[in-house]
């Protein structure tokens, strides 16, 4: 068995100049391995910036900022960058304010007028597309299963449903059995008619009249069994929903009502 011996030794045979010479040695020592204060405060706030470098960029990407329009309301936006956003009623707009200098992005439920500055990419995001453009002015509208973008002035690019058009002002899309086009509307100011308070009607389902008008006053109509019917009407928009009902029910003979 190996034993590993150690010789220790002992205090009483050395001079009282070699235990003191000694003891100096050993807080020399310990002096010398002792970190100054103001360094270790350096060093500490230099780990709590380091650490802050790291979180910062992530806090400002997962901070969203959302604008909820209720029905019966409009609202102006303005983004960081002077860019403009007019939110219908009855519609919901995300964005990233505090990334905006690195990404203009936001993403809508409902309908609202853009109006962008120059720069980079500026892309809306709904349900059924994206909509790219670099500083122009569109009307994007995103409900249920219909999608709809109009230029007003610029370039815009549309991608839905693995599809791509591009607009130039005066142009919006349509499905047409299934196929994403882009067609010159020589009315094409009328898709903003809503930022004006103004009703705005081509050749549009009822249907879909009715729904506007709910959406604009808050309310809820009560509609007849058939509602076959094709509307174009552009009228200001009345202080009262009853003056607004009687003018889009009187060209079909039909009673619309209030639900109370």
């Amino acid at each position: 068995m190996n034993i590993e011996k150690i010789k220790i030794q002992p205090t009483w045979s050395r001079s009282k100049e070699e235990i003191w010479a000694e003891k100096f040695a050993g807080l020399e020592d310990e002096k010398d391995n002792r970190v100054p204060f103001y360094k270790r405060s350096l060093f500490r706030y230099a780990s709590i910036a380091a650490i802050l470098l790291i979180l910062l960029p992530s806090v400002a990407f997962l901070y969203s900022k959302e604008v909820v329009v209720p029905k019966g309301e409009h609202f102006a936006l303005t983004f960081p960058d002077g860019s403009q956003a007019t939110i219908n009623a009855e519609s919901k707009l995300t964005y990233k304010p505090l990334w905006w200098r690195l990404s203009r992005e936001v993403c809508l439920v409902g309908e609202a007028y853009f109006q962008v500055e120059k720069g980079k990419e500026f892309k809306v995001h709904a349900s059924r597309g994206i909509v790219t453009v670099l500083g122009t002015s569109f009307n994007v509208f995103t409900r249920s299963a219909r999608y709809e973008v109009a230029c007003l002035s610029g370039k815009v690019k549309v991608d839905s449903d693995n599809q791509s058009v591009v607009l130039t002002e005066g142009m919006q899309t349509v499905f047409k059995e299934g196929v994403l086009q882009a067609v010159n509307n020589e009315e094409i100011m009328q898709k903003i008619g809503w930022t004006n308070n103004r009703f705005i009607f081509r050749e549009e389902p009822l249907i879909h009249v009715v729904q506007e008008i709910e959406r604009q006053y808050d309310i809820k109509i009560i509609v007849p069994e058939n509602m076959d019917y094709i509307y174009s009407g552009n009228f200001t928009k009345p202080d009262h929903p009853e003056e607004a009902l009687q003018i889009i029910q009187e060209p079909f003979g039909i009673e619309l009502k209030i639900r109370k």
